[in-house]
């Protein structure tokens, strides 16, 4: 096959949808199984390997262009010194804070679309999505309004104070477009659930490119745009992140004119999202606070130590996304499997991902260990800011491949609906780890940034051994095991048994 024609065949396809020109297709679901959209024809060979690469590498490239957001922004201010450094990425883990409860929420959206597409409900599928972004402009209406001046909580976390300025404004100015957020992470994880990453991909990398150009001419006044420093990084992100909404939101009103109505009620809908979405979004919000908790200690070691950190960590976002694709893809393909009542399916995608994410994960590590310091002299030319990031770097590389078991198991089982005990164990050992590594071995020890960083060691090494004793032995495989076929088989079925 000429590299021409697969070009065309895997980009086209996003393209087209980004541009609105084909709806929805019925048959996507089957498509997306390896089963002949008309049934006619018998199954296609599909390996579980090539399920996740086809659906894992456009979220993976989508996420890349949600976390580009921050990471440019981190870039683009350091410029302006360390201060300004370390206050940006003191503010980027306060609005993740709020951002991420609402993107647990939007779990129950993914979840509860490829359900239904697994059990051949496809047009119940949109219902979901519009119970997200109704969810989602709640929830950022409500942070918009929380985010105004936030400098009394800055000051009570005891952030340097040199650096508050620098928070408070981008916080400020990037939370004008907190609606955009929550709404657009609401449909990303609809198009995710019924097998389309595609368009959020493409939506998200052109939506970088209009970001980098704005934060850019705002930061340092180019282009005839004043220079509003830190405030103005985050005034491009909110554009930003209000155009991609326009663009995902134009294709679902496009989409539900061309399909059957769906079977449930809007309420209805709700329901069955909060259900699911709720435990999710309550588990990221206590752990992204346990984060912030270990942050706003970090920042009491002053810009040098906090500088470090960001840098390490804007990195370690970026490196770790296939993961976390491989993990949110696994999380899709197990729903619909389950949405089939097909157990075997689900184990067969949950061993690919183990092996992909795995493997990844483990090469990212070898390469912190050994170009971390190059890694850090691409953000700052501060000597002892480079060689704080190194030892940081050389523990990340540690805890890379316990990383990666751990974010997959939590997505298969995310996708098994077994959301409840997720939160409740996940939540219970990210607090024990974190936050008390950072206090007692970074502050009462005097190790700084590096000993409050050996706590991802011991939270992602408890995280994967529980996990996987869940996911293999979990009271959720009863319902799969006892009675696989339990539920009526739908039409849409029928040709597969």
């Amino acid at each position: 096959m000429k590299w021409s024609y697969r070009l065309k065949r895997w980009v086209a396809p996003g393209l087209r949808s980004l541009a609105g020109w084909r709806p929805l297709r019925p048959d996507a679901g089957k498509r997306l199984q390896g089963q002949s959209p008309s049934g006619s024809n018998g199954p296609t060979v599909r390996t579980p390997m090539r399920e996740l690469i086809d659906l894992a590498w456009p979220i993976a490239a989508g996420m890349l262009g949600e976390t580009a957001l921050g990471l440019v922004d981190t870039k683009l201010v350091g410029g302006l010194g360390p201060a300004a450094l370390g206050g940006v990425g003191m503010a980027t883990v306060l609005l993740y804070l709020g951002y991420s409860m609402v993107f647990g929420l939007m779990r129950g959206v993914k979840v509860r679309a490829a359900h239904a597409v697994g059990a051949g409900r496809g047009n119940d599928a949109i219902r979901y999505a519009h119970a997200g972004i109704i969810f989602g402009a709640a929830m950022g209406a409500l942070l918009f309004f929380a985010s105004r001046d936030l400098t009394a909580v800055l000051r009570w976390l005891e952030v340097d104070p040199t650096m508050i300025p620098y928070a408070r404004d981008y916080i400020e100015a990037r939370s004008m477009g907190a609606v955009g957020t929550c709404a657009v992470a609401a449909l990303i994880q609809y198009r995710q659930g019924i097998g389309d990453a595609r368009t959020p991909m493409v939506v998200g990398l052109i939506g970088n490119l209009v970001n980098a150009g704005l934060a850019y001419s705002l930061i340092y006044g180019r282009f005839g745009l004043p220079a509003l420093g830190a405030r103005g990084a985050g005034y491009g992100t909110a554009m930003t992140e209000m155009l991609e909404l326009t663009a995902l939101l134009f294709l679902v009103v496009r989409e539900g004119r061309s399909q059957p109505k769906p079977t449930i009620s809007l309420v209805q809908a709700m329901r069955e999202v909060a259900g699911l979405g709720v435990p999710t979004g309550l588990h990221f919000g206590l752990e992204v606070a346990a984060f912030t908790t270990f942050t706003a200690i970090l920042g009491s070691f002053g810009a040098i130590q906090m500088a470090a950190h960001q840098i390490t960590m804007s990195t370690l976002r970026a490196s770790f996304l296939p993961g976390v694709a491989i993990a949110e893809a696994a999380s899709v393909l197990v729903a619909q499997s389950l949405g089939r009542r097909r157990l075997d399916e689900a184990e067969r995608t949950t061993r690919a991902a183990l092996l992909l994410g795995v493997g990844f994960m483990t090469g990212c590590g070898v390469v912190f260990g050994l170009f971390g310091a190059t890694i850090a002299g691409a953000f700052s030319d501060d000597v002892e800011v480079i060689a704080i990031a190194r030892r940081l770097f050389l523990v990340a590389a540690v805890f890379q491949t316990l990383d990666a078991v751990n974010m997959i198991l939590r997505g298969a089982l995310r996708g098994a609906k077994d959301v409840r005990w997720v939160a409740v164990v996940g939540t219970t050992i990210v607090w024990c780890a974190i936050p008390g590594t950072a206090f007692f071995l970074g502050r009462m020890l005097g190790w700084g940034a590096v000993g409050g960083w050996l706590g991802f060691v011991i939270e992602t090494a408890l995280g994967a051994l529980v996990m996987g004793y869940r996911w293999s032995r979990g009271s959720w495989r009863d319902e799969f095991t006892a009675s696989p076929r339990k539920a009526a088989v739908t039409p849409a079925l029928a040709t597969s048994v």
